[in-house]
């Protein structure tokens, strides 16, 4: 090391970046799969599925109450609102609603109160750790009054820490008693009753040594019997995921966050190909001294050392040299610990992962690399005449086929990667770069919690500040996807997405509508080319029959996209919102001074909300969430292909340099 200081420098801190990456990604890999496994239970919880929604009515557990397999069950939902304390702090959450049995079927420790107790009533509710210290800072939350949605008081019963750190629930600020999500709602009747409300997700615990999944196609057959999405043909499959597959399952569901099995297989195989590019490189290096080397061990065979001795020698310094690297890949990985959790959107903790068992293993790992690393030049040295070698017949004959075998190995795989690279990042700026049917610049959705017969002034008052061109009142807008509405259409199950606008939508979206020359009626909609071809009408419609009603369609949309482009356009109805309660302020904004009008616009809505929390999305920003997925595996990937080549170019530069420093000088 100490003769050849650059060489050396150049093997171990390659190595050491390579590593780094390695190790990072290795901890993400395997916390993502191991997402669940502090669950108690885990072997027993089942959620049901479906297709690709696992979305159930509320009144689905009392369907399944006969079957004695079934010990508990948890209805899960989810959504936004906002909650404030008797000091007026309002905060904008995401809460999690689900039935008292959620801290018996789960392993989530209360910091502060009694699990059996916390959510046993609608009143109450228990506070992140975070939320419970914005309310009421290092006070205990216990026993205190919060304010949902400024109408609905309840209790805080209980603290909890963040449940998706280690499991596959979304991070939620609160989670309640979903028997209050009728007073949230503000409705008198019980919405859990309501059949056509499908949007819980449904967990079952099994009783042990019992066999849930088999009960699949009696719960099936029973469902087509006397449950509407079965019975009408909405949905058809039906089947119990076990915990363990539910975070990587295709199918989504309310309160889950999820994650691509696909892009952990990517990374995986990178982390493979880094490492084999890491290790082939380190032997290329070897092989680089392997005259120098070849000398020292030939001298030491005439002077009695025996071969095996030699091998031992070579494999424990190359040993030692990947410690080294893998304690400097530590150091590194500490250092881009924030950068890595912003690029994957996760919160990896590297020196809580490094503990004794997982450290342990790395460790016993790496002396395997280092094994191999070693054990192939030096086999290959050792087993040369003595005589030979000190002639430099190896340096002449051997080492050159050897090492060209490797480069041009270690070659293929960086062009593998770096084309890779280059039609993962054009697939994923086609997907965020393309039109979507409608306009995105400066244009931006306000999430509306002020009542309905207030909203018309609002939008008057936003109409006043210079910047705003236009601003429209609907429910649903284009980058939310609407509501969802399933009916029967000539007796086959039709699912369409509704969105119910004003006047200025269309202006402001700059959709383009083909009219059909029916005459305006407030009752009239307008349908996209998806509906039309999939409802078998003309292509240019003056009414449709729904449910036994004549609808006027007052024209037809061209398609757009109202969600990502992993999944098709499906069937859109577009009404006219006629005085109801409208859940989106969609605002065109004129002007590049985005900045200004935003502060007037959250002062405007403040000041008409008596201070409510403003909560706004731009169109384009949305968008490009969308395919953030697609973004992390593009960049990750683009860097990996870098660093494969900064690993080549490493390991051409050392060999050039050794090669070029030992030939005879004139």
């Amino acid at each position: 090391m100490l003769s050849n200081k650059l060489y050396s420098f150049i093997t171990i801190v390659g190595f050491a970046i390579s590593l780094t990456f390695v190790l990072t990604l290795s901890i993400y890999i395997k916390n993502e799969l191991s997402i669940n496994d502090t669950q108690k239970n885990k072997d027993r919880i089942y959620r049901l599925t479906r297709e690709k929604y696992s979305s159930f009515a509320g009144t689905t557990p009392s369907r399944l109450q006969t079957f004695p397999e079934i010990e508990k069950m948890l209805r899960v939902y989810d959504d936004d609102a906002i909650i404030g304390n008797t000091n007026g702090k309002m905060f904008k959450i995401h809460y999690l609603m689900v039935d008292s049995t959620f801290l018996q079927i789960f392993s989530f420790p209360l910091l502060q109160g009694n699990p059996v107790t916390a959510l046993q009533s609608k009143e109450n509710i228990v506070l992140s750790k975070n939320l419970a210290k914005k309310l009421f800072g290092d006070e205990s939350p216990i026993g205190k009054k919060v304010i949902i949605d400024t109408h609905l008081p309840l209790t805080v019963t209980g603290v909890i820490d963040d449940i998706s750190k280690t499991s596959g629930f979304i991070p939620a600020d609160v989670i309640m008693n979903v028997h209050a999500l009728s007073d949230v709602w503000g409705s008198e009747e019980d919405v859990l009753k309501d059949e056509g409300i499908c949007n819980y997700t449904i967990f079952l615990l099994a009783k042990p040594h019992t066999n849930l999944p088999g009960l699949a196609p009696e719960i099936l057959k029973m469902f087509k019997k006397d449950f509407w999405l079965y019975r009408d043909g909405h949905a058809k499959k039906l089947g119990m995921e076990n915990l363990s597959q539910t975070y990587f399952s295709e199918s989504a569901g309310a309160g889950l966050r999820q994650n691509s099995k696909k892009q952990i297989l990517i990374f995986s195989v990178i982390v493979l190909l880094i490492l084999l590019l890491s290790v082939i490189n380190y032997m290329n290096l070897t092989m680089a001294q392997s005259g120098f080397r070849a000398k020292e061990i030939a001298i030491k065979k005439i002077l009695g050392s025996s071969r095996k001795s030699l091998i031992i020698q070579h494999i424990v310094e190359t040993t030692f040299l990947c410690l080294l690297a893998f304690a400097m890949a530590v150091g590194f990985s500490l250092l881009i610990e924030n950068k890595f959790n912003h690029l994957l959107n996760t919160q990896l903790r590297i020196a809580e992962n490094l503990q004794t068992g997982y450290l342990l293993v790395t460790l016993l790992f790496i002396v395997l690399i280092g094994i191999m690393s070693g054990i192939i030049p030096a086999m290959l040295i050792t087993k040369l005449q003595s005589v030979e070698v000190i002639k430099g017949g190896f340096r002449r004959k051997n080492k050159a086929s050897y090492t060209k075998f490797l480069m041009i190995f270690q070659y293929i795989v960086v062009i593998v990667l770096i084309i890779s690279a280059f039609f993962i990042s054009k697939q994923t700026r086609y997907m965020s770069h393309h039109n979507p049917g409608y306009q995105t610049h400066n244009i931006l959705s306000i999430a509306n919690d002020i009542d309905a017969d207030k909203t018309t002034g609002l939008r008057d008052e936003f109409m006043k500040i210079a910047g705003v061109k236009s601003v429209s009142l609907t429910r649903g807008a284009p980058i939310d996807g609407g509501n969802n509405n399933t009916f029967k259409y000539k007796n086959k199950p039709l699912s369409v997405q509704v969105f119910e606008v004003d006047s200025a939508f269309f202006d402001i979206m700059k959709l383009q509508v083909t009219p059909t020359g029916t005459a305006y009626d407030k009752n009239g909609i307008w349908l996209n080319r998806t509906a039309v071809k999939e409802m078998g009408l003309d292509s240019l419609p003056n009414y449709v029959i729904i449910q036994n009603k004549s609808i006027p369609v007052l024209g037809i949309v061209n398609d757009f996209n109202y969600n990502s482009m992993r999944q098709r356009v499906g069937p859109v109805f577009i009404r006219q919102i006629n005085e109801k309660y409208p859940w989106n302020i969609i605002v065109e904004i004129d002007t590049d001074k985005t900045s200004d009008v935003l502060k007037k616009l959250e002062k405007t809505y403040k000041d008409n909300s008596g201070g409510l929390p403003f909560d706004y999305t731009f169109f384009d920003q949305k968008i490009q969430n969308w395919y953030e997925n697609e973004k992390r595996t593009a960049m990750m990937v683009k860097y990996f292909a870098i660093l494969s080549i900064v690993i080549a170019i490493m390991g051409i530069f050392a060999l050039s340099l050794f090669l070029s420093s030992k030939k005879p000088k004139k």
